[in-house]
């Protein structure tokens, strides 16, 4: 197997033909990780897998000196450890003052910790490294940062990434000037152990651009949100952030609107509660006992393709009943006996509408309390949004929430079985390799 490269001469481009095992040798085997690598001090740091102190908050096992947790638990006390870097840079706690208290009680314990593993545990997502950002922004530590939250995380990541010359300019109070912003504008400022203010919401609109390049001073047209100012030896120059934006706004064509769902014809303010109402039947059809075809045909009975006479459609109005029915079950109400030509069932609809806390203005009142002839008003949009009230009482009932649960667990069985089952075919291919390689 052979691998072409192009090479370039004098003539032009050539194409020279390398071994590929030459091409493997030149990159080398790739390096493995040591299990064991021992006592080692790197950066000042003395790293003893044995007799080091694992910190909570880095992870890593040194001999640093750091601050046990005395928080009780079940099974004794709080096994967690903090080193006093990760302590001062992320919490701005002193290890030395902590140790000396009588009852210190670690992050994790008080619900504070921000490390990578329990912000993931709470749905939030890690910081990274931001002890540098928080202290550019005049914070005293990570934990003051983010109590500001995200806008302020941003742009504190912002400042911490402007050129030295900026950030020089602006310690001496003339962030302003440096980076062209008005003279009104009256940001937050962050208070820190400094005793400068920093201007952070003035910094937000400031894109991170890379490294100047040497006679590149020339201003060329461009929007004021790709201008960024940059003083070079004393003068102010605006560089081009992006060189190859068109100059004309690109238009993009408008799409169809799709008004037909499920065969019936609708609005295009009524596709929404349409899919909505859709989706609910076909995932509920089981429990609920929804016939196949039937949701699409109540849609289609509802915006006009079926005409409503005197009495309501069948099979619109069995829908109704069924939810109903599901309904008066969870709130130990005894199901009524509904009749398809009746008019009860349109009533306790509308009772319900009434009764609710979260009520939409657009829903009907005093329609449904007339029976048939006042159903018979209601427009097809009207009648999509009570369908959807009723599904959505439906969705909050026992019933539904007992079979949701239910399809959790036999879908998790199933997947654990899937597991098991591809487990046991790598064994089995794992021992008939085996036995084909003592037979060679």
């Amino acid at each position: 197997e052979r691998v072409s490269m192009a090479k370039k001469g004098a003539g032009g481009e050539e194409s020279v033909v390398v071994p590929a095992q030459t091409e493997q040798a030149k990159q080398g085997p790739p390096r493995k990780r040591n299990p064991c690598p021992g006592i080692r001090c790197v950066g000042g740091r003395i790293y003893d897998p044995e007799n080091g102190k694992t910190c909570h908050q880095c992870r890593q096992k040194t001999m640093d000196f750091a601050v046990a947790c005395t928080q009780p638990r079940k099974k004794g006390l709080c096994p967690i450890h903090f080193c006093h870097k990760c302590l001062f840079n992320r919490y701005g706690e002193n290890a030395e003052d902590m140790t000396k208290e009588a009852g210190w009680t670690c992050p994790k314990c008080r619900g504070i910790c921000n490390c990578s593993f329990c912000r993931k545990k709470k749905g939030e997502t890690p910081t990274g490294i931001l002890a540098h950002a928080a202290k550019a922004s005049g914070h005293s530590s990570v934990h003051d940062l983010l109590i500001k939250g995200s806008d302020m995380v941003v742009a504190a990541q912002t400042l911490s990434s402007l050129p030295k010359k900026i950030k020089k300019e602006h310690k001496k109070g003339n962030i302003k000037r440096a980076l062209g912003t008005d003279d009104g504008t009256d940001g937050l400022l962050a208070q820190g152990d400094d005793n400068t203010g920093t201007d952070l919401n003035a910094l937000l609109p400031v894109p991170i651009s890379k490294k100047l390049k040497k006679g590149n001073h020339r201003v060329n047209d461009m929007t004021a949100d790709e201008k960024c100012p940059v003083e070079i030896k004393g003068e102010l120059h605006i560089r081009n952030e992006s060189t190859d934006v068109p100059g004309t706004k690109i238009e993009l064509p408008i799409g169809t609107p799709v008004t037909d769902i499920a065969g019936a014809e609708l609005e295009v303010d009524d596709v929404g509660s349409a899919l909505q109402f859709h989706e609910f039947c076909r995932t509920f059809a089981e429990v609920l006992k929804i016939r196949k075809g039937q949701p699409e045909k109540v849609l289609q009975v509802i915006t006009g393709g079926g005409r409503i006479g005197r009495e309501v459609p069948s099979v619109v109005a069995d829908l109704h009943i069924s939810l109903l029915s599901v309904i008066q079950e969870d709130r130990e109400e005894n199901p009524s006996d509904y009749s398809r030509n009746g008019d009860a069932w349109i009533i306790d609809t509308g009772k319900y509408i009434s009764e609710s806390t979260v009520i939409s203005k657009e829903l009907p009142v005093d329609c449904l309390s007339q029976g048939v002839l006042g159903y018979k008003k209601l427009s097809p949009s009207l009648k999509l949004h009570v369908l959807n009230f009723l599904c959505d009482e439906a969705l909050s009932t026992t019933t539904l929430k007992n079979w949701v649960l239910k399809q959790h667990e036999s879908a998790t069985e199933r997947k654990v079985a899937a597991r098991e089952k591809f487990r046991a075919v790598k064994e089995k291919e794992k021992e008939l390799k085996e036995k084909l390689t003592i037979k060679m």
